[in-house]
């Protein structure tokens, strides 16, 4: 029996939570150290060398498409309705983490 689709729903729930607990808990510390990183780019430092913002964000974003196409193959409800399922399973964890945490 395969149950890759239902630990996929069940972690999307949990990193879910998991963000709302850490946006509650720290949205003052995670907004300074955006502006931190941003004037120290617009300066022109960089905390770790050869890395820039653009490289970061392509590698995400790869990593991301990668991801939903495993995910979408794993859940039997098609592309759009598994990547809906997830979306909606994060939002709720997310929204039960800002609530009670």
């Amino acid at each position: 029996m395969d149950v890759n689709g239902i630990v996929v729903i069940i972690l999307a729930l949990v990193d879910g939570l998991f963000f709302g607990l850490a946006i509650k808990k720290g949205v003052v510390s995670f907004v300074l150290l955006f502006v931190a990183f941003f004037l120290a780019a617009y300066m022109g430092f960089s905390f770790v060398p050869k890395v820039s913002f653009s490289s970061i964000i392509s590698k995400i974003m790869s990593t991301v498409v990668n991801h939903i196409s495993i995910i979408t193959g794993s859940l039997a409800l098609g592309t759009a309705g598994s990547f809906s399922l997830l979306v909606v399973l994060f939002v709720v964890g997310l929204a039960v983490g800002l609530w009670k945490g």
